[in-house]
């Protein structure tokens, strides 16, 4: 989960959720992260009061965030679902980086679903160590 803060030694200008030097560059290329990337809720103020929650959403997609969490307005949801859909039809994002999310995003579901029969067999506190 990505965090709303300022690195200013790796990026003075945008918190880690927005920053593709932090999510692509540090994270994906240099550290060799293969996982999901999730934003913490865009509706907290760092995001919404500098960037508003649809702009950061498309912000932390384009910097590399996998899953976009918005919390509380679901209208909020359907904003920052249309301007990314606006900006992937305007190019202005690739329909690879969204392919590549989408990926991601279908692997862990698989690996749960793989999982499923032995969680649905009431080993939910042996799974996660209680």
């Amino acid at each position: 989960m990505t965090s709303h803060a300022i690195y200013p030694a790796l990026d003075p200008e945008r918190p880690a959720t927005l920053s593709p030097v932090i999510l692509t560059q540090l994270l994906r290329e240099r550290m060799g992260f293969e996982g999901l990337i999730i934003t913490d809720d865009l509706e907290m103020g760092a995001i919404a009061k500098h960037w508003g929650i649809a702009e950061g959403a498309a912000a932390a997609f384009k910097a590399g965030a996998d899953i976009l969490l918005i919390c509380e307005d679901q209208k909020r949801v359907l904003e920052g679902i249309e301007l990314l859909r606006q900006r992937l039809l305007q190019g202005e994002l690739s329909s690879q980086r969204l392919d590549q999310s989408n990926e991601r995003i279908m692997k862990v579901r698989s690996d749960l679903m793989d999982r499923k029969e032995w969680l649905l067999k009431g080993n939910i506190k042996e799974y996660f160590n209680l």
